[in-house]
């Protein structure tokens, strides 16, 4: 992983300096108000100054998280819009997930069972293959060539690690990361019991990356994709 920063993805430093700033003066704004709390109008405008402050703080944090994913996981890989849409509403709900996008690596000969959809990727559809109880909601989908080839698909599983017992990560998160161990798939996961959306590649984890790392995404480049 590169501890640099990518020449040809640039920080965004002038953007990250900005919000700090805001969160600065928003931070001592508080801190002069909390002498006069006496008054529930003064309580009411700390309390809107707190609001504002974790606003400000989820707009900070997705900065960071995509320039952490174009920087430092990987500048090369993207991921489809209909993917990124439907993970939003999986983790929302809390419908546990395995999308998995394969690259140059044919992934067959590391899959058991499953069934050959073969149909064009949209959200709707892969909410409908996680709902709880749908017939394919158990396993992988397998993505190919930007269409939905494979679902309720069982993947290699990687072995239990004190990491991921420590982060109560448990079978989903362990075949995710084991497909990535064995190619150059990327694999995303969607905790059933947390929400966290987590991406493996190869044979790395990055556990609660959440949707925002994801909002820049839309597979892989054209010039590396499979013919």
């Amino acid at each position: 992983m590169p501890t640099e920063k990518n020449p040809k993805i640039p920080f965004r430093e002038n953007e990250v300096r900005e919000q700090l700033e805001i969160l600065k003066y928003r931070i001592v704004s508080i801190a002069k108000g909390i002498l006069s709390i006496t008054h529930c109008s003064h309580l009411r405008s700390l309390l809107q100054k707190m609001y504002e402050i974790r606003e400000e703080l989820n707009q900070l944090e997705k900065t960071l998280l995509q320039n952490h994913f174009q920087c430092c996981i990987s500048p090369n890989v993207t991921i489809p819009e209909e993917v990124i849409l439907s993970l939003s509403k999986l983790s929302e709900k809390r419908h546990g997930a395995i999308i998995v996008i394969e690259h140059n690596d044919n992934l067959d000969d590391h899959l058991k069972g499953g069934t050959v959809i073969d149909a064009t990727l949209s959200a709707p559809v892969l909410e409908n293959i996680f709902y709880p109880g749908s017939p394919l909601h158990d396993g992988a989908v397998i993505l190919r060539n930007q269409t939905l080839h494979k679902a309720s698909v069982l993947l290699p599983l990687a072995t239990h690690t004190s990491e991921l017992e420590a982060l109560g990560l448990g079978s989903r998160h362990r075949a995710a990361l084991g497909i990535s161990q064995v190619s150059d798939a990327l694999s995303i996961v969607v905790s059933e019991e947390k929400g966290w959306i987590s991406l493996a590649l190869r044979g790395q984890l990055y556990p609660n990356l959440g949707t925002f790392a994801l909002l820049e995404k839309t597979a892989y480049p054209p010039e590396v994709q499979k013919g």
